[in-house]
């Protein structure tokens, strides 16, 4: 696939961001590949949240934006308790992946 761009990922950037700002840095993105011509060119968008209902908003909202796929951590508040319940885990992905209309 090569590098694609990544847009509000986890290194920090997404906390600092409103939902908008989120938006308009997908829709940017996605205006400026497509008039490269690279509409080939997939946008992931990280969507990772404080909750899974705020992690699903969020990748719902990026795959209107126009991402070809999201990228989800776990709520880093609740690291001790999820890393100790591989269900609870487990779920938060499944639950995400099935509300999501792109890939997660």
């Amino acid at each position: 696939m090569g590098t694609v761009p990544v847009i509000a990922g986890s290194m920090g950037e997404a906390a600092h961001l409103e939902p908008f700002e989120r938006r308009a840095l997908i829709v940017a993105a996605r205006t400026a590949l497509d008039e490269a011509n690279l509409q080939h060119v997939p946008i992931v968008a990280g969507t990772g949240a404080t909750s899974t209902r705020e992690t699903m908003k969020l990748s719902k909202e990026a795959a209107e934006a126009g991402v070809d796929c999201v990228m989800v951590i776990p709520p880093g508040y609740y690291a001790g308790p999820l890393k100790a319940d591989r269900e609870a885990l487990t779920r938060f992905f499944v639950d995400v992946a099935a509300e999501s209309s792109v890939p997660v």
